[in-house]
């Protein structure tokens, strides 16, 4: 396996030395920080931590405010249950990111291939990537201007600002613009509805900022719950050129073990589309079947996918286990969303030895109607007037996976409380299983990561994170292989996949 000249010469830059603490400042655990997340959940599923676990990013007041209140709540005796390696983690990156109110972080980094699969964890995004970040956050704001570059050969969008945003807290709603990875769902290998798979949308949000339930007695019910709302402006090169991504969920905590999430998503408006008022306003009620809806041709104003998502955290015999579920719906019938997609997975968490590990088992399923209906072929993440599908850049937003695929992943992850974390996630999965590319590239459009047929593959990925001490901050790896090439409409991809991230905050 040859190592690109790109990789190489930015590896080299790998030698700087610079003055950093170890963590940046953010106002929230971002999607994809897995150690973090799995001390979360893990809480959670402890009874340790009230609030909502399925939507990434979340903010650290939340959190702490979660973990008081639950904390509060267990009877004297049983109190110091809640004071574990869980929350001894969870107040230590608290305490990091309210030092570190100031600074910059760079980022270097760089892959043999773009990597094809991703999941719930930070990796390099290309074969050379670069960033600088410069934040700054104050008790009611927070700012983030990432500056970015990316040597790659499918996207030629070279020079990015994914990552940069401006929040605001106003009572208790947080408003932002920017463009920030999200993740909406309960599952570790992938989702249905947003994911970090494709390259943050830019846009607009709203969004609760601490989630707690109603003090009405009428609502009580719903305990603490959380609102999220984003319009975002996709890319120009694609078939609809400049549509837009709207977005809506909303996640209740009805009991101590179980959240639900609700989501709904659209494509809407862009080049050529009515985007007036009327055509908004038949999105917002799902009047877009087109002639079924009563429109006319051409007047069809949106793509929308919508569903349901969950997830059941208990602890029998002091061992956090979780089981959960998503499922998206590609059409509308009787006021509801149909033709639904599946995810099912469950998790266990043990504390073996100086650690901890996580070990989940995630299925999934994106032929359409694959649940409680008949099976559409080339429907998930399809759509006939939004002809570059729910994508980004050529990735889908969703799951990584694509369309009419199969998957089931074994994942065994392992934190030490060193800092260090391994992940190995294995694979068996059967894509594309009409081996038909519905969707159109546009001129100059970034390709698809689609495999051109049908086809079965098993997937070992190996991630392992590690502080990086000579240097500063940490360093990510990545290491892939396939029992087989994989067939994209871009190229036939290269069995192995190898790739490294350098993170180095710098705070002053």
């Amino acid at each position: 396996m040859r190592l690109p000249p790109r990789l190489i010469r930015w590896l080299g830059a790998l030698c700087i030395g610079l003055s950093a603490s170890s963590q940046a400042a953010t106002p929230w655990v971002q999607a994809g920080d897995l150690t973090a997340r799995h001390h979360i959940e893990a809480l959670q599923s402890q009874g340790c931590l009230k609030g909502v676990t399925l939507s990434w990013p979340i903010s650290w007041a939340a959190l702490m405010k979660g973990y008081r209140l639950a904390k509060a709540q267990h009877p004297s005796a049983d109190a110091g249950a809640c004071s574990n390696q869980h929350s001894e983690y969870l107040q230590k990156a608290l305490e990091a990111t309210q030092q570190a109110t100031t600074g910059a972080e760079l980022t270097l980094g760089g892959a043999t291939q773009e990597p094809l699969y991703t999941s719930f964890s930070s990796q390099v995004e290309d074969e050379a990537t670069g960033q600088i970040a410069f934040y700054s956050m104050g008790e009611h704001w927070a700012a983030n201007l990432a500056v970015g570059y990316v040597d790659g050969e499918r996207d030629d969008t070279h020079l990015r600002f994914d990552d940069t945003y401006l929040a605001g807290i106003v009572g208790n709603w947080q408003l932002g613009v920017g463009a920030i990875d999200r993740w909406w769902g309960p599952g570790w290998q992938s989702s249905l509805a947003l994911s970090s798979n494709a390259r943050p949308v830019p846009g607009l949000w709203l969004s609760r900022h601490m989630p707690l339930a109603p003090e009405s007695p009428w609502l009580s019910w719903i305990g603490p719950w959380d609102l999220q709302v984003i319009a975002g402006q996709l890319e120009n090169d694609r078939a609809v050129p400049e549509a837009r991504l709207l977005g809506a969920r909303f996640v209740f905590n009805p009991l101590d073990s179980l959240q639900i999430g609700l989501t709904r998503l659209a494509q809407w408006g862009g080049e050529g589309r009515p985007q007036d008022l009327d055509a908004f306003w038949n999105a917002v009620i799902g009047r877009d079947n087109g002639q079924t809806s009563g429109l006319k041709e051409g007047e069809d104003p949106s793509n929308q996918i919508a569903g349901f998502d969950f997830r059941l955290s208990l602890s029998p015999g002091d061992v956090p286990v979780g089981f959960y579920g998503q499922f998206m719906g590609e059409d509308e019938a009787g006021g509801m969303p149909s033709k639904f997609s599946s995810l099912a997975g469950l998790d266990m968490v043990t504390g073996l030895g100086q650690g901890s590990q996580r070990f989940f088992l995630e299925a999934t399923e994106t032929v359409a109607g694959s649940w409680l209906s008949d099976r559409r072929l080339n429907v998930a993440y399809e759509h006939g007037t939004y002809r570059s599908g729910f994508r980004h850049y050529g990735r889908n937003m969703a799951t990584t996976w694509e369309g009419d695929a199969r998957a089931v992943t074994l994942g065994l992850q392992q934190y030490f409380r060193n800092g260090v974390t391994v992940g190995l996630n294995l694979s068996r999965a059967t894509l594309n299983q009409d081996g038909t590319i519905r969707a159109v590239i546009a001129e100059d459009g970034a390709a698809i990561l689609q495999s051109v047929e049908e086809q079965d593959i098993s997937l070992a990925e190996l991630r392992i994170q590690h502080p990086m001490p000579m240097l500063g901050g940490r360093l990510d790896w990545l290491l892939s292989a396939t029992d087989e090439p994989v067939e994209t409409v871009f190229e036939e991809r290269e069995r192995f996949t190898a790739g490294l991230q350098w993170t180095r905050p710098i705070s002053w």
